[in-house]
């Protein structure tokens, strides 16, 4: 096969040509999604289905597409050349085959599986059919993520020592009979949801190990009961990074909170939000050093916390600075949260539709990434379940 031609009838880098979408799985993120899509120029939304054929019915009303009645259906529908998988994890390796072998590109909702053997199963089928492959973590469209990668790539603030992200995470959408909380339909809190940041966190860092890891129970579940409600764990990167991650889901959506800090040498990067609206920067650095923070930062706003001289020296890890001064820089996107996760999941179906339309594009998040990801949660799942079997004496 040619690799120019990417899909039936639409050769890369024909800039006419729109991709038309199929949905698989019609829920409230589905539809969120496809109102999304409608911003993206170079693809139009053209079929739905899901289990609950109600909901796709709904949904094909809403955005005046056909609703189909099977995934084999949609699938086959020529129209359609990039399909959406968004349905519970278990479920995206035999879908996402299916779509690949039957000619078709696909994003698919994180984590890309619920097991490692079924992630290289869905990646053998993209390299054999010469198809895109995307997966849905999208926290590296960002750009307040992206503005703390660049902070430390340029070394702004020192080399980076210590970072944490704590999600304390509303369940009040999650009720008892949520898939979210059957393992073996969602994985699990570290496969199902802590990929985004696994992925993210190797942005900032490089690939990471999982060195220990934990998970607790919700009181008064036992059995087939069972709630696991929280996991944490920690991950060494490289030589010099410690990070710990926790995520709970236990919070009433009043409460719903995150942080993400990174410690350095000379300061923190703090982003807020589980996709971040806002972000602080504490830094101890030269009036340079401020300007290009100032330059990176949108919509900066700065506070000079102490003034300390022209050149004055500090000393930390057995080595020495010069520095102007003590500073705290705010920054965001001047968008609601909804904003902000609508742009980035615009940004990720661009980056995609970009890849197949040129096959040299190197896109951000690609199914490597995806891959990666798994592997992390995956081993952070085993660790954090053997952790409760045999307990440290």
């Amino acid at each position: 096969m040619d690799a120019k031609i990417l899909h039936s009838g639409i050769a890369a880098g024909s800039p006419s040509a729109l991709l038309g979408l199929g949905l698989i799985g019609a829920g409230g993120f589905g539809r969120f999604c496809l109102d999304q899509y409608r911003g993206v120029e170079d693809v139009r939304a053209v079929a739905v289905v899901d289990v609950a054929d109600e909901a796709a019915a709904a949904a094909a009303e809403e955005f005046g597409i056909s609703h189909v009645s099977t995934p084999e259906e949609l699938i086959r529908r020529k129209e359609v050349d990039i399909i959406h998988i968004a349905t519970p994890p278990s479920t995206h390796m035999q879908l996402a085959v299916a779509a690949l072998n039957a000619g078709k590109h696909v994003l698919t909702e994180k984590p890309l599986a619920t097991r490692l053997e079924d992630g290289r199963a869905m990646l053998e089928a993209a390299s054999a059919n010469q198809r895109v492959l995307g997966v849905n973590l999208i926290m590296r469209y960002n750009p307040l993520c992206q503005c703390a990668r660049k902070i430390l790539e340029q070394g702004l603030l020192g080399p980076p020592i210590h970072a944490f992200h704590e999600n304390y995470a509303s369940d009040d959408t999650l009720p008892p009979e949520h898939w979210f909380w059957d393992p073996k339909k969602s994985g699990g809190i570290f496969i199902e949801h802590v990929v985004h940041f696994f992925d993210l966190f190797e942005m900032f860092f490089g690939e990471g190990e999982v060195v220990s890891a934990q998970e607790g129970v919700r009181p008064g579940g036992t059995g087939a009961a069972e709630v696991i409600e929280q996991v944490q764990c920690a991950v060494r990167y490289g030589d010099g990074v410690l990070a710990n991650f926790y995520h709970g889901f236990h919070q009433c959506g009043q409460l719903d909170r995150q942080e993400i800090r990174i410690v350095c040498e000379r300061g923190d990067i703090r982003l807020f939000g589980w996709v971040p609206t806002s972000l602080v920067v504490n830094a101890i650095v030269s009036t340079d050093e401020r300007e290009m923070l100032e330059d990176l930062i949108p919509n900066v706003e700065t506070t000079t916390v102490e003034m300390l001289g022209n050149e004055h020296t500090i000393t930390n890890r057995h080595g020495t600075h010069e520095v102007d001064g003590v500073f705290r820089l705010r920054g965001d996107l001047g968008m609601k949260k909804q904003e902000v996760y609508g742009f980035v999941l615009r940004e990720l179906l661009k980056d995609q539709i970009a890849s197949i339309r040129d096959p040299a594009h190197i896109r951000r998040v690609d199914q490597g990434n995806g891959y990666r990801s798994l592997a992390m949660a995956v081993a952070a799942d085993r660790k954090a379940r053997q952790s409760r079997l045999e307990p440290e004496r």
